[in-house]
Formats: structure tokens, sequence, C-alpha cells
């Protein structure tokens, strides 16, 4: 009997246990689907909104709409989303998300140049970068050491001056707002320059060794002038070879040109030969 009982006492209180289970799933699917129905308040587009277009206040309004068909990232807050810039185009009607719109400062670079500006990038290491310490939002000075040739003696030219820097590697911030990249990041440097300074620091950075002299924030960026820079041209040659392939067609002789030198002065390029005569500076 006591072996019978004991037997009864334990399916009875397992009995209850799972009635308890039950009942406790049932209370948490039926809050779980009344929470699913609860409106939820969301700023939708009250017109079409371009993409790169930024986001005013008579863009939005606030609508209510069931929870179940709001996106979890779904913005309920029109402060959250005016002064942002909408990544792609945005229908009437349409929820914001934080998927659809971003900060000025978090999105491309593009967005970043200053217009009638361009971006070039350089590449670098610890030592042409000031060991890493050049960062996003600093001015720079562009120096160029042009190859020896012959018994020349070395040479170095400020070439560029007070270039802002938009980004080292993929890194548009600078570290108070984004942690430092790492060194194995710091391949690259962009650098916000005009057109024509866009082809000299493409052209320097071919044919010479660049480093980057960080400067100070309190100094005007044209306290100083550029300096020009001398380094033997390789168009004498290029020529050379190339009259090599033409076919021998009765056409009058061309005398080969002479050895030169580019010379590179702000925002000119000059080629001299060593006799003397010049050619035409790119303005």
């Amino acid at each position: 009997m006591n072996t019978r009982r004991t037997t009864l006492l334990i399916a009875l209180v397992l009995a209850l246990g799972t009635g308890l289970l039950m009942l406790n799933y049932v209370r948490t699917v039926q809050q779980n689907a009344a929470r699913t129905n609860e409106p939820r308040t969301v700023v939708v587009a009250t017109q079409d909104i371009p993409a790169r277009a930024p986001i005013t206040a008579q863009m939005l309004q606030r609508q209510t709409r069931p929870a179940s068909a709001v996106d979890p990232d779904a913005i309920g807050d029109e402060s959250k989303a005016v002064g942002a810039l909408a990544l792609i185009t945005i229908p009437a009607g349409s929820t914001l998300t934080a998927s659809k719109i971003g900060r000025p400062a978090e999105l491309a670079l593009p967005v970043r140049l200053t217009p009638g500006m361009r971006a070039v990038s350089i590449q670098v290491d610890r030592v042409k970068d000031v060991s890493g310490l050049i960062q996003p939002g600093d001015r720079v000075d562009v120096i160029a050491v042009p190859p020896r040739t012959g018994n020349a003696p070395p040479s170095a030219a400020s070439i560029l001056r007070g270039l802002r820097v938009l980004a080292i590697g993929a890194v548009l911030e600078s570290p108070s707002a984004t942690p430092p990249p790492q060194e194995s990041d710091r391949t690259t440097v962009t650098l916000e320059v005009t057109p024509k300074q866009a082809d000299l620091l493409t052209m320097a950075d071919i044919n010479t060794t660049l480093r980057l002299a960080l400067r100070s924030p309190r100094e005007p960026v044209a306290s100083l002038d550029t300096e020009p820079l001398h380094f033997a041209s390789a168009g004498a040659t290029a020529v050379a070879a190339a009259r090599v392939a033409d076919p021998p067609a009765a056409r009058p002789a061309q005398r080969s040109l002479p050895p030169g030198v580019m010379i590179i002065d702000g925002d000119r390029i000059t080629s001299l030969s060593t006799s003397g005569t010049s050619g035409a500076g790119a303005p």
C-alpha cells in the first residue's frame, strides 16, 4: 500500500508540474501576441526622398502602425532622422529605418569632399605618415624626393602644402570618434586636392618618393610657398623607343630629343632639355 500511494503521489506531482508549465507557456504566447498587435509610433516619409538628399522635418511625419508590420530598426523620433542623408530613395509613405539613412560623417568619401575638389590616395608606411600620428582632418605638406641620377646631389622639395587628410586607409574619422586603424590598415592616405594638384601628385607619386609633413592646425595653409622639383625625364627614352618601331617610310628625318629634366613648380609642369629649350608648361 505504501508503494502504491507513493507512486500515485509522484504521478500527481508530475501532472501538477506539467499543468503549471503548460499554463505558463500559454500565458507567454498570449502576451507575445498582444505585444505584437500593440501599436507602435514610427516616422514615415511624406514625399519621395531622393538618395543622398538631406532629410528635413517637412519630409517626415509620425504614424501609428501595428508592431508586427514595423521593421525592428524603424525610427520613432523625427530628431533621429532630421539632418541625415538618405542612403537610398525613400518612397512616400515608407517607414524610415536606421539602414536607410546616415549622418554625413558616416557616409562614403564623396560626400565629404569640398565641391570642386578631388580625392587622391598615396601609399604610405609608418615612416611616410609620421609614425601613424597623421589622422583624418589634419593638414599636411607633401615632400617629394626624386631619384638620384649620375653625380647629382640628393634633393627634396615641398611640392604641395596644406592638404587636408580625408582618410587613413578606410577610416574617415579621427580617433576621438573612431578607434585608430591598425598598422596593417595604414596602407594609404587620401588627400583632398584641386584637379591640377591631383595631376601633379599622381605624377610625383609615380616618379619620386613621397613623404608627408604634419602641419600645426594653428598655422595658415598658405604660410609658405611651394618649391620647384627637378627630376630626370624619361620622355626622351620613350620617344626614341617609339621611333624604332616606325616603318622606314620616306618622311622627313626627325632629330632625337636631347636628355631633359621635368620641373614641378606649384601647379605648373615644365620640361627642359639640356640644350636650353623648354617645353610647354601645364598651367
